[in-house]
Protein backbone atom coordinates (compact mmCIF):
# COMPACT_ATOMS: atom_id res chain seq x y z
CA UNK A 1 0.00 0.00 0.00
CA UNK A 2 1.71 3.11 -0.96
CA UNK A 3 1.08 5.69 1.50
CA UNK A 4 -1.74 8.25 -0.07
CA UNK A 5 0.92 11.05 0.26
CA UNK A 6 3.22 9.48 -2.30
CA UNK A 7 1.04 8.67 -4.59
CA UNK A 8 2.43 11.75 -6.80
CA UNK A 9 5.70 13.62 -6.57
CA UNK A 10 5.38 14.69 -2.69
CA UNK A 11 7.57 16.94 0.06
CA UNK A 12 7.88 15.87 3.53
CA UNK A 13 8.97 17.25 6.50
CA UNK A 14 11.24 14.99 8.50
CA UNK A 15 11.68 13.60 11.83
CA UNK A 16 14.36 15.59 14.23
CA UNK A 17 14.94 15.06 17.61
CA UNK A 18 13.14 17.96 19.93
CA UNK A 19 12.03 19.18 17.41
CA UNK A 20 9.37 18.01 15.09
CA UNK A 21 6.67 18.03 18.16
CA UNK A 22 3.06 19.08 18.01
CA UNK A 23 3.98 22.52 18.55
CA UNK A 24 6.33 22.72 15.41
CA UNK A 25 4.19 20.24 12.95
CA UNK A 26 1.34 23.05 13.75
CA UNK A 27 3.20 25.96 12.58
CA UNK A 28 4.20 23.83 9.82
CA UNK A 29 0.61 23.03 8.73
CA UNK A 30 -0.46 26.69 9.07
CA UNK A 31 1.53 27.47 5.89
CA UNK A 32 0.63 24.21 4.00
CA UNK A 33 2.59 22.97 0.85
CA UNK A 34 3.72 19.84 3.32
CA UNK A 35 2.58 16.27 2.30
CA UNK A 36 3.58 14.85 5.31
CA UNK A 37 4.86 15.79 8.45
CA UNK A 38 6.89 13.57 10.91
CA UNK A 39 6.86 13.10 14.13
CA UNK A 40 10.20 12.69 16.61
CA UNK A 41 11.73 9.63 16.83
CA UNK A 42 9.78 7.62 19.07
CA UNK A 43 11.21 4.46 20.99
CA UNK A 44 9.14 1.49 20.84
CA UNK A 45 9.69 0.48 24.21
CA UNK A 46 7.95 4.18 25.67
CA UNK A 47 5.40 4.20 23.23
CA UNK A 48 3.29 2.08 25.62
CA UNK A 49 3.23 4.92 27.84
CA UNK A 50 2.82 7.62 25.79
CA UNK A 51 -0.55 9.61 26.43
CA UNK A 52 -0.55 9.21 22.72
CA UNK A 53 -3.68 11.99 22.12
CA UNK A 54 -2.12 14.50 24.28
CA UNK A 55 1.62 14.27 24.23
CA UNK A 56 3.43 16.38 22.26
CA UNK A 57 5.42 13.34 21.05
CA UNK A 58 2.34 11.93 19.44
CA UNK A 59 -0.65 13.94 19.67
CA UNK A 60 -1.89 14.98 15.86
CA UNK A 61 -4.55 18.02 15.38
CA UNK A 62 -7.21 17.64 12.12
CA UNK A 63 -4.87 20.32 10.37
CA UNK A 64 -2.20 18.26 10.53
CA UNK A 65 -2.95 16.75 7.54
CA UNK A 66 -0.58 13.28 7.12
CA UNK A 67 1.30 12.64 9.97
CA UNK A 68 3.79 9.94 9.71
CA UNK A 69 5.00 7.92 13.25
CA UNK A 70 8.51 7.03 13.60
CA UNK A 71 9.52 4.12 15.04
CA UNK A 72 12.74 3.58 17.31
CA UNK A 73 12.81 -0.12 17.47
CA UNK A 74 15.28 -2.21 19.43
CA UNK A 75 13.98 -6.05 19.41
CA UNK A 76 10.86 -7.99 17.72
CA UNK A 77 8.92 -8.55 20.61
CA UNK A 78 8.67 -4.84 21.18
CA UNK A 79 7.15 -3.82 18.13
CA UNK A 80 3.08 -4.73 18.77
CA UNK A 81 2.54 -3.16 21.88
CA UNK A 82 4.04 -0.01 20.37
CA UNK A 83 1.60 -0.45 17.15
CA UNK A 84 -1.12 -0.98 19.34
CA UNK A 85 -0.88 1.97 21.55
CA UNK A 86 0.33 4.49 18.42
CA UNK A 87 -3.15 3.04 16.54
CA UNK A 88 -4.91 5.46 19.13
CA UNK A 89 -4.16 8.41 16.69
CA UNK A 90 -4.38 6.68 13.35
CA UNK A 91 -0.89 7.21 11.91
CA UNK A 92 -0.80 7.99 8.31
CA UNK A 93 2.15 5.42 7.89
CA UNK A 94 4.51 3.92 10.46
CA UNK A 95 8.14 4.90 9.52
CA UNK A 96 11.05 2.19 11.40
CA UNK A 97 14.00 4.43 11.49
CA UNK A 98 17.18 2.42 10.65
CA UNK A 99 19.55 5.43 10.15
CA UNK A 100 19.89 6.94 14.12
CA UNK A 101 23.71 6.22 14.64
CA UNK A 102 23.96 8.10 18.51
CA UNK A 103 25.91 5.83 20.73
CA UNK A 104 23.04 4.66 22.85
CA UNK A 105 21.17 4.21 20.37
CA UNK A 106 23.50 1.89 18.88
CA UNK A 107 24.40 -0.12 21.85
CA UNK A 108 20.99 -0.86 22.83
CA UNK A 109 20.24 -2.15 18.87
CA UNK A 110 18.25 0.29 17.49
CA UNK A 111 19.03 2.62 14.47
CA UNK A 112 21.98 1.88 12.68
CA UNK A 113 22.63 -1.43 14.96
CA UNK A 114 19.02 -2.97 13.35
CA UNK A 115 20.34 -2.25 9.49
CA UNK A 116 23.27 -3.87 10.55
CA UNK A 117 21.81 -6.78 11.95
CA UNK A 118 19.83 -8.58 9.12
CA UNK A 119 17.89 -11.14 10.85
CA UNK A 120 17.16 -9.27 13.64
CA UNK A 121 15.78 -6.67 11.18
CA UNK A 122 14.12 -9.27 9.08
CA UNK A 123 12.56 -10.35 12.64
CA UNK A 124 11.16 -6.69 13.31
CA UNK A 125 10.03 -6.20 9.44
CA UNK A 126 8.16 -9.03 9.98
CA UNK A 127 6.13 -8.18 13.41
CA UNK A 128 5.86 -4.75 11.97
CA UNK A 129 3.65 -5.65 8.92
CA UNK A 130 1.88 -8.46 10.86
CA UNK A 131 0.64 -6.40 13.48
CA UNK A 132 0.27 -2.91 11.35
CA UNK A 133 -2.23 -3.11 8.00
CA UNK A 134 -0.74 0.75 7.05
CA UNK A 135 1.43 2.07 4.93
CA UNK A 136 5.12 0.91 6.48
CA UNK A 137 8.26 2.95 5.54
CA UNK A 138 11.63 2.33 6.35
CA UNK A 139 14.73 5.57 6.93
CA UNK A 140 18.03 4.34 6.51
CA UNK A 141 21.45 5.34 5.11
CA UNK A 142 23.68 3.75 2.70
CA UNK A 143 25.06 1.88 5.14
CA UNK A 144 28.59 1.56 6.10
CA UNK A 145 31.59 2.52 4.05
CA UNK A 146 33.55 -0.06 2.54
CA UNK A 147 33.82 -1.96 -1.09
CA UNK A 148 30.65 -3.93 -0.60
CA UNK A 149 28.41 -1.22 0.72
CA UNK A 150 26.10 -1.51 -2.38
CA UNK A 151 25.74 -5.13 -2.40
CA UNK A 152 25.00 -4.67 1.70
CA UNK A 153 22.41 -1.96 1.01
CA UNK A 154 20.85 -4.03 -2.35
CA UNK A 155 20.62 -7.21 0.07
CA UNK A 156 18.88 -4.81 2.79
CA UNK A 157 16.30 -3.54 -0.29
CA UNK A 158 15.40 -7.01 -1.21
CA UNK A 159 14.92 -7.64 2.57
CA UNK A 160 12.70 -4.77 2.83
CA UNK A 161 10.21 -5.46 -0.17
CA UNK A 162 10.08 -8.95 1.10
CA UNK A 163 8.99 -8.16 4.22
CA UNK A 164 6.35 -5.92 2.79
CA UNK A 165 7.64 -2.10 3.41
CA UNK A 166 5.77 0.50 1.23
CA UNK A 167 8.06 3.39 0.56
CA UNK A 168 11.58 4.14 1.27
CA UNK A 169 13.36 6.58 2.27
CA UNK A 170 17.27 7.41 1.73
CA UNK A 171 19.60 10.00 3.63
CA UNK A 172 22.79 9.27 1.18
CA UNK A 173 25.42 9.42 3.14
CA UNK A 174 27.41 6.63 4.84
CA UNK A 175 26.56 5.97 8.64
CA UNK A 176 30.33 7.27 9.75
CA UNK A 177 29.19 10.96 8.23
CA UNK A 178 26.29 11.98 10.22
CA UNK A 179 26.32 15.47 8.52
CA UNK A 180 30.16 16.18 8.33
CA UNK A 181 30.11 15.55 4.70
CA UNK A 182 27.81 16.57 1.82
CA UNK A 183 24.86 14.04 0.90
CA UNK A 184 25.42 12.17 -1.95
CA UNK A 185 22.89 12.82 -3.74
CA UNK A 186 24.46 11.14 -7.06
CA UNK A 187 23.85 7.95 -5.73
CA UNK A 188 20.25 8.23 -5.53
CA UNK A 189 19.59 7.02 -9.63
CA UNK A 190 20.74 3.83 -8.83
CA UNK A 191 19.20 3.35 -5.66
CA UNK A 192 15.73 3.89 -7.01
CA UNK A 193 17.42 1.64 -10.26
CA UNK A 194 17.95 -1.31 -7.58
CA UNK A 195 14.42 -1.37 -6.33
CA UNK A 196 10.57 -1.51 -6.83
CA UNK A 197 9.74 0.42 -3.93
CA UNK A 198 8.62 4.33 -4.00
CA UNK A 199 11.98 6.28 -2.69
CA UNK A 200 11.92 9.51 -0.97
CA UNK A 201 15.53 11.67 -0.70
CA UNK A 202 16.42 13.23 2.25
CA UNK A 203 19.85 15.57 3.33
CA UNK A 204 21.07 18.99 2.88
CA UNK A 205 17.93 20.64 1.17
CA UNK A 206 18.83 24.12 2.53
CA UNK A 207 16.65 26.34 -0.22
CA UNK A 208 13.56 26.37 -2.97
CA UNK A 209 16.66 26.44 -5.57
CA UNK A 210 17.99 23.77 -4.01
CA UNK A 211 15.02 21.52 -3.76
CA UNK A 212 14.06 22.61 -7.89
CA UNK A 213 17.75 21.63 -8.93
CA UNK A 214 16.92 18.12 -7.37
CA UNK A 215 13.53 17.83 -8.72
CA UNK A 216 14.97 18.61 -12.42
CA UNK A 217 18.19 16.42 -11.88
CA UNK A 218 16.50 13.17 -10.45
CA UNK A 219 12.51 12.77 -11.83
CA UNK A 220 12.35 9.40 -10.68
CA UNK A 221 12.87 10.01 -6.71
CA UNK A 222 8.93 10.32 -5.78
CA UNK A 223 9.58 12.82 -2.78
CA UNK A 224 11.82 14.81 -1.22
CA UNK A 225 12.17 15.18 2.70
CA UNK A 226 13.70 18.56 4.11
CA UNK A 227 14.83 18.78 7.57
CA UNK A 228 16.82 21.43 9.60
CA UNK A 229 15.62 24.34 7.22
CA UNK A 230 11.80 23.67 8.02
CA UNK A 231 13.17 24.24 11.67
CA UNK A 232 14.35 27.77 10.44
CA UNK A 233 11.79 28.75 7.84
CA UNK A 234 8.60 26.55 8.36
CA UNK A 235 6.93 28.05 5.69
CA UNK A 236 9.49 26.32 3.05
CA UNK A 237 7.33 24.42 1.75
CA UNK A 238 4.56 26.43 1.14
CA UNK A 239 7.36 29.02 -0.43
CA UNK A 240 8.30 25.93 -3.01
CA UNK A 241 4.55 26.06 -3.98
CA UNK A 242 5.42 29.14 -4.91
CA UNK A 243 3.32 30.92 -2.00
CA UNK A 244 5.03 34.47 -0.47
CA UNK A 245 7.71 34.37 2.03
CA UNK A 246 5.65 35.38 5.55
CA UNK A 247 7.48 39.41 6.41
CA UNK A 248 6.26 39.08 9.91
CA UNK A 249 8.90 37.48 11.79
CA UNK A 250 8.13 38.26 15.09
CA UNK A 251 4.27 36.79 14.48
CA UNK A 252 5.89 33.54 13.24
CA UNK A 253 8.21 33.25 16.32
CA UNK A 254 5.27 34.37 18.78
CA UNK A 255 3.13 32.04 17.44
CA UNK A 256 5.51 29.49 17.63
CA UNK A 257 5.23 30.76 21.49
CA UNK A 258 2.14 29.70 21.78
CA UNK A 259 1.63 26.69 20.74
CA UNK A 260 4.36 25.31 22.42
CA UNK A 261 3.23 26.44 26.11
CA UNK A 262 -0.49 25.23 24.83
CA UNK A 263 1.06 21.62 24.05
CA UNK A 264 3.57 21.39 26.91
CA UNK A 265 3.85 21.50 31.00
CA UNK A 266 5.02 24.80 32.09
CA UNK A 267 8.93 23.70 33.29
CA UNK A 268 9.30 22.27 29.38
CA UNK A 269 8.29 25.92 27.39
CA UNK A 270 11.81 27.36 27.78
CA UNK A 271 13.98 24.79 26.29
CA UNK A 272 11.98 23.85 23.64
CA UNK A 273 11.65 27.76 22.70
CA UNK A 274 15.02 27.95 23.24
CA UNK A 275 16.08 25.12 20.48
CA UNK A 276 13.72 26.35 18.05
CA UNK A 277 15.78 29.92 18.20
CA UNK A 278 18.47 28.51 17.39
CA UNK A 279 17.44 27.50 14.22
CA UNK A 280 15.04 30.22 13.47
CA UNK A 281 18.13 33.08 14.13
CA UNK A 282 19.96 31.48 11.11
CA UNK A 283 16.93 33.44 8.71
CA UNK A 284 18.96 37.22 10.07
CA UNK A 285 22.04 38.29 9.29
CA UNK A 286 22.88 39.33 12.87
CA UNK A 287 20.88 36.20 14.36
CA UNK A 288 23.74 35.26 17.10
CA UNK A 289 22.11 38.11 19.04
CA UNK A 290 18.73 36.73 18.81
CA UNK A 291 19.15 33.40 19.84
CA UNK A 292 22.04 34.54 22.41
CA UNK A 293 19.27 36.96 23.87
CA UNK A 294 16.78 33.90 24.32
CA UNK A 295 19.10 31.34 25.15
CA UNK A 296 20.38 33.25 28.16
CA UNK A 297 16.71 34.00 28.99
CA UNK A 298 15.95 32.86 33.06
CA UNK A 299 12.18 32.82 32.21
CA UNK A 300 9.60 32.47 29.03
CA UNK A 301 8.72 36.03 29.70
CA UNK A 302 12.19 37.23 29.25
CA UNK A 303 12.76 35.12 26.31
CA UNK A 304 10.00 36.41 24.81
CA UNK A 305 10.57 40.55 25.52
CA UNK A 306 14.19 40.12 24.11
CA UNK A 307 13.11 38.14 20.78
CA UNK A 308 10.24 40.74 19.98
CA UNK A 309 13.31 43.91 20.93
CA UNK A 310 15.33 41.62 18.23
CA UNK A 311 12.56 41.58 16.00
CA UNK A 312 11.94 45.42 16.74
CA UNK A 313 15.25 46.29 15.32
CA UNK A 314 13.84 45.14 11.78
CA UNK A 315 17.07 42.92 11.51
CA UNK A 316 18.55 42.49 8.11
CA UNK A 317 17.12 38.75 6.62
CA UNK A 318 19.25 36.02 4.79
CA UNK A 319 18.48 35.20 1.21
CA UNK A 320 19.89 31.53 1.67
CA UNK A 321 20.16 30.41 5.52
CA UNK A 322 23.20 28.41 6.48
CA UNK A 323 22.55 25.39 8.16
CA UNK A 324 26.13 24.68 9.29
CA UNK A 325 26.65 23.35 12.92
CA UNK A 326 22.21 22.72 13.11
Amino acid sequence: MIPAYLQRPALLCAPMDGLTHSALRRLIADFGGCDALATEMIPARQARHERVADSPRTKRRASDGAVVYQLLVNRADEVRPAVEHLRRVAPSAIDLNLGCSAPAVRRQGGGVALYNDLGGLRLVLEELRRCWDGPLTVKCRLGTESPDWRDVFVQRLRLFEECGADALVVHPRFISEKLKRRARWEEMPWVVSQTRLPVVGNGDIDSVERLDELRRTLPRVRGFMLGRVAAVQPWIFAQAGGRPVPSDYAEVWERFLGYVQEDFAPEKVLGRVKLFTEYFARNFQFGHELYRGVHSAGSVDEARDRALAFFASKPEACRVPSLAGL
